[in-house]
């Protein structure tokens, strides 16, 4: 019986990587090609866009949204979704700032983040895998709460975090002053979950739930015991990036990232996860962040405003969500 259950899970891994191969290198082309082709326009429309200080620029931008958005695919790719990893940035921020009010220990602070973040992470997880809740509707309903509650422990107040060797951590640069820490840590959280999602028994499990979770079941996978975890380690990237908000901006802020949710899913769909799960990978994810932020950069050096820039944004997600209908046979369906 156990060897049939091995053999029935390694059939159907296979057919999940035959599936989802082809679709992953489309993606990454054309995700890829979308990059390369807005570096060069806005090469074109600014003198001041090819530089090193800039592309630096977009990689600071990027460094938080794209830790985020690490551990948001590995979500999408079990077919769950969680909008409110910006609602816990804020909150592990706050944690961060409350923590440093009774200790310089840098250590202690980023744990602190981190241990917020895997709390809210676990919130979501178990009303998502024990009372089987919708996760979309129980992620707004986190988003709402969690939000609420990084401003109810200060009142609603700003707290400013006054260590200098925390602030190194969102506001330096290593390797000789040329290459800036938060986007060092977050090239090395893409390396290691890139490795877990190719190399390891964990994350070839994450693409069988996502591409059916009932089959997965009956194979012998504890489809609501990773689909928890996957949840608390979304929830430590959150707080990752909500230790990185607070130590650039110097303070805990409760009105932290409050769009940065939409962005980071718009990175995740731009790189090829589909939102019923079962495809999408790391390095997709990571260009993807990069399409936004250099989108982003690009508008800001050509004065584009502000609220324009948010309609584009909101469209880019839109067509990156019909893109993902459409490949999933939305107009072949007659209803």
């Amino acid at each position: 019986m156990q060897k049939q259950k091995v053999f029935e899970s390694n059939a159907f891994l296979r057919a999940v990587k035959r599936g989802t191969s082809s679709q992953d290198a489309s993606a990454m082309i054309t995700v890829l090609g979308a990059l390369l082709a807005l570096i060069v326009f806005f090469s074109f429309r600014s003198q001041y866009f090819l530089s090193i200080s800039n592309f630096l620029n977009i990689g600071l931008y990027a460094a938080i949204m794209g830790t985020i958005a690490c551990g948001m695919t590995f979500i999408n790719v079990s077919g769950s979704i969680d909008i409110s990893v910006g609602s816990v940035v804020a909150f592990s921020g706050m944690v961060v700032a409350l923590v440093s009010k009774q200790t310089n220990n840098v250590f202690l602070l980023i744990l602190a983040g981190l241990a917020a973040g895997a709390c809210c992470g676990a919130f979501n997880g178990f009303f998502v895998t024990v009372f089987k809740l919708n996760a979309f509707i129980t992620t707004i309903a986190s988003m709402q709460i969690i939000r609420g509650m990084a401003y109810l422990i200060t009142d609603g107040q700003t707290v400013v975090i006054a260590n200098s060797s925390f602030r190194f951590i969102g506001r330096g640069y290593i390797f000789g002053g040329a290459f800036p820490v938060t986007l060092f840590v977050m090239i090395v959280c893409y390396f290691i979950f890139h490795f877990v999602s190719k190399y390891t028994v964990f994350g070839r499990t994450i693409y069988m739930i996502g591409g059916n979770a009932h089959a997965s079941f009956l194979s012998g996978i504890k489809v609501n015991r990773v689909k928890f975890l996957l949840y608390v380690i979304n929830g430590i990237m959150s707080g990752a990036a909500g230790v990185m908000t607070a130590a650039q901006t110097g303070a805990g802020l409760p009105m932290a990232a409050q769009m940065i949710n939409m962005q980071a899913l718009s990175a995740v769909i731009l790189g090829g996860a589909g939102l019923l799960g079962g495809r999408g990978t790391i390095l997709g994810t990571f260009v993807g962040v990069f399409v936004l932020c250099t989108l982003n950069n690009g508008m800001t050096m050509m004065n584009v405003q502000i609220f324009w820039q948010d309609v584009i944004i909101g469209g880019v997600l839109l067509l990156s969500v019909s893109i993902d209908a459409i490949k999933g046979g939305c107009l072949k369906r007659k209803i």
